[in-house]
């Protein structure tokens, strides 16, 4: 299964070029930073001497000047790489991430706010590419450091080395004690951030409702409080780094003290150490506290990637649903007919209430059939099912004596064409939404889909016709015209089985009755199930099932026969007279 380390490893592999040409940049100009004492020390030992001439130091001068001038060069050269190779594990891992969430179950997707899964997909990438890119640089960086310059420093004097290194055995303790306060803090940080992003988008996406019923006040008091708590996670964060670094300079300061106290006394009594090594010793200690200081940073990093890279791979280990081709040519003269439902049985995850109850119904190849009812009778349900955006339980719906849940998922879905209930618009012109659904379709074609749908007119009188652009989401189109286009849209696929859940709730009940008629009349000899809770619609329809508040299916029949037995289709009827006629009034 995949995961964000196989993701890095995958990235290393293909780019292992770029990667071993920055180590070796970065080895290359350790080896010229550490001759440097080296070169000091000599220059002291001839000074110290008082035998040296103009030359001579002339020559240290130079030799330092071009070791400086490599360094430079070398650190240009190895830096770029390794930041490079963080980025294209950062691409690697939001691609891969964004292709995983796109095909995740609804299950899945429903229990996961979309505040939760951006702040994935960059904050937690972001730092997933710090510590791979110029993490792993700067821990490569260090440890050659730290070796090395503890190599000549035993090689100059093993017991001035020793001397040195008493303050340096606290390092590993409070390595370990920072590191884990590191990582639950960065948890913390973590867990807030989503909130405040998730806070962030529900406010924006809703920010004309927010204006409307003045909960301007409200949202500010919600986005302060996730802020806040964002920010006192960092705080806390802070506190904890900031005790950290003080520390190590104390260690550093008390191990220069030691080596000029130390190796001052050994100099004196001639126990094999010169003025020179004690410089060069001094400048080791400062190269070493580099890599000692920066060790808190880089734990800091790798803690905070570690908690990333879990929450990345909390959403990437998630089972996938079934691979499959993408849109299939299905001809309607080859597919499966009638859609046979029996004692179907439906309970959401996490709920003890079933949403429908013993559903048993059939639908000819070729029907239009309604399905109607009070809201949160199982009629959305029902067409989530059939298309398995959840699982219905095996041995209950069958397209043509098939049970669905063994069909192919890829071969299923390209059968059947969805119009939602609450339609989403897509930034870009008319046309562009349009050729969503089939970007080989001509002008002509989208006029017909538009006309069918009842929005051509609305759309020829616009100043730029099919190629009007549109604001985010659609924010210059109302929710009925949103709707409308989102089924014309629908119908320019026309596969042989339509599903609309209720797309033109927001259109009044004469322009849905009409363009419901003008669709059946449309799609003749194809299965259209339609979704809707307001009955006077669906007087075209010869077949309308009608759901009770308890997800049963309690009757069956034309307009006219539920009208004439059903008391509840009656009260439906009047329920919607009665907000036609409300509606009627605040018009006037």
């Amino acid at each position: 299964m995949t995961n964000s380390i196989s993701i890095i490893v995958r990235v290393l592999r293909r780019n292992l070029w770029l990667v071993s040409a920055g180590l070796a940049a970065i080895f290359s100009l350790e080896l010229l930073a550490l001759y440097a004492p080296q070169l000091i020390k000599q220059g002291v030992d001839l000074l110290a001497s008082g035998r040296c001439d103009s030359g001579q130091l002339l020559r240290l001068a130079l030799d330092m000047a071009l070791l400086a001038l490599g360094v430079a060069v070398l650190r240009a050269m190895g830096r770029p790489f390794m930041l490079a190779f963080g980025r294209l594990v950062e691409r690697e891992l939001r691609q891969e991430l964004f292709n995983h969430v796109i095909r995740l179950p609804r299950q899945a997707i429903d229990h996961r706010p979309a505040g939760e899964l951006m702040a994935r997909a960059t904050y937690d990438i972001d730092n997933i590419r710090l510590a791979v890119g110029y993490g792993f640089q700067a821990g490569f960086n260090s440890i050659l450091t730290l070796v090395m310059a503890l190599a000549y420093m035993i090689w100059m004097s093993p017991l001035l080395t020793l001397v040195s290194a008493i303050p340096l055995v606290c390092i590993p303790w409070l390595t370990t004690l920072q590191s884990r306060k590191f990582h639950a803090c960065h948890n913390s940080i973590q867990r807030s951030f989503a909130r405040l992003t998730e806070e962030c988008r529900d406010s924006f996406n809703a920010i004309r409702l927010i204006r409307v019923y003045n909960l301007a006040g409200i949202k500010e008091s919600l986005f302060s409080a996730a802020s806040s708590e964002h920010m006192q996670n960092n705080m806390e964060l802070t506190r904890v780094t900031a005790l950290y670094l003080p520390v190590m300079v104390l260690v550093m300061h008390l191990s220069q003290a030691l080596v000029w106290g130390g190796g001052g006394a050994m100099a004196v009594m001639g126990a094999g150490v010169t003025a020179g090594d004690i410089v060069a010793f001094t400048a080791y200690l400062v190269l070493l506290k580099t890599p000692l200081s920066y060790s808190g940073y880089l734990i800091n990093l790798y803690q905070r990637a570690k908690s990333s890279s879990q929450r990345v791979d909390e959403v990437l280990q998630q089972p996938l649903e079934e691979a499959g081709q993408g849109n299939i040519p299905v001809s309607p003269e080859v597919l499966p007919g009638d859609i046979v439902i029996r004692n179907l049985t439906f309970t959401y995850p996490g709920e003890s209430r079933p949403a429908l109850r013993d559903v048993s119904m059939t639908i000819k190849r070729g029907e239009t059939v309604a399905l109607t009812g009070p809201v949160g009778s199982g009629k959305s349900t029902l067409l989530k099912l059939l298309v398995r955006l959840y699982e219905p339980p095996a041995g209950t719906i069958f397209l043509d004596g098939r049970d669905v849940t063994e069909m192919p998922l890829h071969q299923l879905r390209a059968m059947t064409e969805t119009a939602a209930q609450d339609p989403f618009v897509f930034s870009g012109s008319i046309a562009e939404n349009l050729r969503l659904a089939c970007p080989d379709a001509g002008d002509e074609q989208l006029w017909q889909a538009l006309e069918t749908a009842g929005l051509a007119d609305e759309v020829a009188a616009m100043k730029s016709g099919l190629e009007t652009v549109l604001g985010e989401k659609g924010q210059n189109l109302s929710g009925g015209q949103k709707g409308r286009l989102s089924l014309a849209r629908t119908l320019l696929r026309r596969r042989p089985y339509l599903l609309l859940d209720d797309p033109l709730a927001a259109v009044d009940t004469t322009a849905e009755a009409q363009i419901l008629d003008r669709l059946d009349r449309v799609r003749g000899g194809l299965t259209n199930i339609c979704v809707s809770h307001r009955p006077l619609s669906l007087s075209f329809c010869g077949n309308i099932a009608l759901f009770d508040e308890e997800g049963r299916l309690v009757a069956q029949g034309s307009h006219g026969e539920l009208a004439a037995v059903s008391p509840l289709y009656r009260e439906l009827m009047l329920t919607e007279q009665r907000q036609a006629g409300t509606d009627g009034e605040h018009g006037r």
